[in-house]
């Protein structure tokens, strides 16, 4: 059997060119540009410490793309921002946004920064603020790295989602945390809490559910889902309809099934697992996930891992996913709901950003 693995690995093609890539990935951080950008980027942090040092943050601007997390910090005025808000500073009102977010914490997700002149207009804005602390958390560090090298630049600290790509970002912002992963951010902790009766009381169907979006350019993903499509109809590619629903409409989605068929785009840790937790539901997750923070520390009557053979042949696993839900019953609902509040929503991850701030900028403790 092991003779088989060598086997196949042998069959590997062009080895070397890997070789080259990690190479040349080494090669590429070692030029002086990084030396001139850390030391800026050092200067803007310690003038903000000075500036930030014993005072009191009193506003949290949280970005379109994160407001429906419905934020909140003890002693601390939660302001969203509009969609589209930082294409303004292109627009003429560059001298008075920087004055409203004078004093203040802005957080903005890779995504806010997606559309039209929303980009430039942040670099612009991030710019002329001496005042404000910038925090970026970025979802798409394991693919989307022109995105990511810009929003590492232009935040005083660096929030990256995924275990790929670190030390490149580090040499962007030093103040790069290690992952603070994706959460449950489409729903707020007190519209989940009220829902959980209807969780309890929803008929809910065995088939899993899995609609994910096409992505043209992750084909072994793609290929994962027409294969299991054959199997199950609800797993599938998904309209992009279902972000203009309801969020009881979304979450009733959620709710109908039992469980929930992860499939990432790379090795990334998804959001959706959170997702089927805080709805109830259990997560069907690859195996290459099991070790990775933060499912290592998934409780293990909470989740369901699949390999390989189980795309082609997902009844096994789906049985045994089912058959914990079963057991679990209505306790096993609310369990791994309140858990998800607790550790997996967007607010834990918001808390761990603000403290490594406040370690590193000295403002004073939150009230509350």
């Amino acid at each position: 059997m092991t003779g088989r693995i060598t086997e196949i690995f042998g069959g590997l093609q062009q080895r070397h060119t890997i070789n080259e890539q990690v190479a040349a990935y080494r090669d590429y951080t070692q030029a002086e540009v990084f030396f001139h950008l850390a030391r800026e980027k050092s200067l803007r942090v310690e003038q903000l410490r000075q500036r930030f040092c014993g005072r009191r943050i009193d506003k949290l601007f949280v970005g379109n793309n994160l407001v429906p997390a419905g934020f909140a910090l003890p002693g601390v005025e939660t302001v969203p921002l509009e969609k589209n808000y930082f294409e303004r500073a292109m627009k003429g009102e560059l001298q008075d946004m920087a004055a409203r977010l004078a004093g203040g914490i802005v957080l903005i997700n890779n995504n806010d920064l997606a559309v039209g002149e929303s980009a430039p207009g942040y670099v612009r804005l991030f710019a002329n603020s001496p005042d404000t602390i910038f925090l970026g958390w970025d979802y798409d560090n394991h693919h989307w790295m022109e995105s990511s090298l810009a929003l590492a630049a232009h935040t005083d600290l660096y929030f990256p989602a995924h275990n790929e790509n670190m030390y490149l970002l580090s040499k962007i912002n030093a103040l790069t945390s290690g992952p603070i992963p994706c959460a449950c951010v489409q729903w707020s902790q007190t519209f989940l809490a009220d829902n959980l009766g209807e969780m309890l009381r929803r008929e809910r169907s065995d088939e899993p559910l899995g609609m994910h979006f096409f992505y043209q350019q992750f084909a072994f993903r793609n290929q994962t889902v027409v294969t299991l499509n054959q199997k199950y109809k609800t797993i599938g590619f998904a309209e992009r309809s279902f972000q203009a629903k309801s969020p009881f409409d979304r979450l009733a989605e959620w709710m109908d099934h039992k469980l929930h068929w992860i499939i990432p785009v790379l090795n990334d840790v998804p959001i959706r697992i959170f997702d089927a937790l805080a709805s109830g539901g259990i997560p069907i997750v690859p195996e290459s996930l099991r070790f990775l923070a933060p499912i290592s520390g998934l409780p293990r009557d909470m989740v369901v891992f699949y390999g390989p053979d189980d795309i082609f042949n997902p009844h096994t696993v789906v049985g045994r996913a089912l058959e914990l839900f079963d057991v679990g019953g209505q306790e096993g609902i609310a369990a791994r709901h309140r858990y998800a509040l607790a550790h997996h929503h967007g607010a834990d991850r918001l808390r761990r950003m603000v403290a490594m701030a406040r370690e590193r900028l000295e403002f004073a403790p939150l009230i509350g």
